[in-house]
């Protein structure tokens, strides 16, 4: 690790503004990469010809396994730690469908998730070009490691919650809202199927090299946040070596603890999964971090079932 001088420039209006300098403890260096792996073997070459079945077509579970896959998860979270809330939808790229769900267009405070949403705006805003530099540096920062001021900077400087509502607009999102305090952007509301439509927009609508960017960020999402929390929970912790990119969020309110885990899982991003949570107040945040680990963890079972 090396202490690093960060210069954050944004883009409003096609031009550059420099508006922020931190210094901020960070890996020597954040590279584009490949989001996750396509799993492929090499094709081997027989001269004896060989009659080849096709592989059947996956089905979308029946209505009482999902039903049963959602009880599965809150009872998980629940057990750990009575009172939660939760919202939970997880979707199946294979079979266009809903692998299970629960509370699925209820709002939840979004607190880090909603920095998908900008990086979008900031992106669209340059006509979906990849910043290079200083730049590029900072909006990883804000993805993999949960910059929290950089978040701020470009909040303020690109109109607040009009990156909510314009992100709402292009995504199709039915259930986000800006927060009720316009400087906090952590307290943007969002369902769990408007998380899993913003994970579709990023590999469906986004241009390729920004969904490129975006999602290789996302896959290289620091176990340590930049403030120090750990956010490998949720999906990372329970399902280790899984193909995976995660957005966590986190944060204390008055009266409840949010924890917030989602991301794309699997050969070939197959599952897109979020699953979000207000916790009682009296939560500790290891104890919270463990409740929404073990509602992934009973999803564990099942994602490789149909996986395989």
């Amino acid at each position: 690790m090396r202490l690093g001088r960060i210069v954050l420039s944004l883009l409003v209006a096609g031009s550059v503004v420099a508006v922020l300098v931190v210094a901020a403890a960070r890996s020597p260096s954040h590279t584009e990469r490949s989001p996750l792996s396509t799993g492929l073997e090499p094709t081997l070459h027989s001269t004896t010809p060989t009659a080849v079945s096709p592989s059947p077509s996956p089905s979308p579970l029946p209505r009482h396994e999902r039903a049963e896959l959602a009880t599965a998860v809150t009872e998980a979270v629940t057990r750990l730690v009575p009172g939660t809330e939760i919202g939970l939808a997880v979707h199946d790229r294979l079979t266009g469908s809903l692998l299970t769900s629960h509370n699925a267009d209820r709002p939840f405070y979004t607190a880090s998730v909603v920095k998908l949403l900008i990086a979008a705006h900031v992106l669209r805003e340059a006509g979906w070009r990849v910043p290079e530099g200083p730049e590029r540096d900072n909006l990883t920062a804000m993805l993999a490691d949960s910059a929290d001021w950089v978040a701020s900077a470009l909040w303020e400087a690109h109109g607040g919650p009009r990156i909510d509502r314009q992100m709402a607009e292009l995504m199709g999102l039915s259930h986000t809202a800006p927060p009720a305090v316009a400087s906090q952007w952590e307290l943007t509301t969002m369902s769990p199927r408007d998380v899993l439509a913003v994970y579709d927009y990023l590999d469906t609508e986004m241009p390729e090299r920004a969904a490129g960017f975006v999602l290789g960020a996302l896959n290289g999402a620091q176990r340590l946040a930049l403030d120090g929390f750990d956010q490998h929970f949720g999906i990372p912790a329970a399902l280790p070596g899984t193909d995976h990119a995660i957005k966590q969020g986190w944060m204390r309110i008055d009266d409840g603890l949010v924890l917030n885990t989602t991301g794309v899982v699997g050969s070939g991003s197959r599952y897109v999964v979020a699953l979000l949570t207000r916790q009682p107040g009296s939560t500790g945040y290891a104890e919270g971090r463990a409740a929404v680990t073990a509602g992934i963890a009973a999803l564990a079972e099942t994602l490789a079932a149909e996986a395989s």
